[in-house]
């Protein structure tokens, strides 16, 4: 009889703790990842191995670090920006700090270009998906 007040004792406890679990918002598992890891926005990296087997998420954010920031840049573009390397008007210029975060606010592709001379043509490119 005991045990199995025990054990109606730590179901309850287990449901107890899934329920809160279930109530805390996405963005307490929120991810920070520094794009390219320690080599940072840089033409030597390869973005598309970088993202490959991540699991990107809403509320997750992206840090972009370079060390030379009159010479690179982040933008933010859309589909067609990032496959011909052009900034679309709808472009967006993230400041040319040497560490910008971005957010990802809500679910879907996310698409960023160094728009600094030759620089995406020679990879400085990067595309995620954010899931829910």
């Amino acid at each position: 009889m005991a045990s199995r007040r025990k054990a109606l004792l730590v179901a309850a406890a287990v449901a107890a703790v899934v329920g809160v679990a279930a109530l805390l918002p996405a963005t307490a598992s929120a991810k920070t990842f520094v794009v390219g890891d320690d080599a940072g926005w840089d033409v030597a990296v390869d973005y598309e191995a970088w993202a490959r087997g991540k699991r990107f998420k809403v509320g997750d954010t992206l840090v972009f670090r370079y060390d030379t920031p009159s010479e690179k840049d982040v933008v933010q573009v859309d589909a067609r920006g990032y496959a011909e390397c052009t900034v679309p008007d709808n472009g967006r210029l993230l400041t040319s700090s040497g560490d910008n975060h971005v957010v990802l606010g809500e679910a879907g592709q996310y698409f960023f270009i160094c728009d600094a001379e030759g620089e995406c043509d020679s990879g400085m490119k990067l595309t995620v998906t954010a899931h829910h």
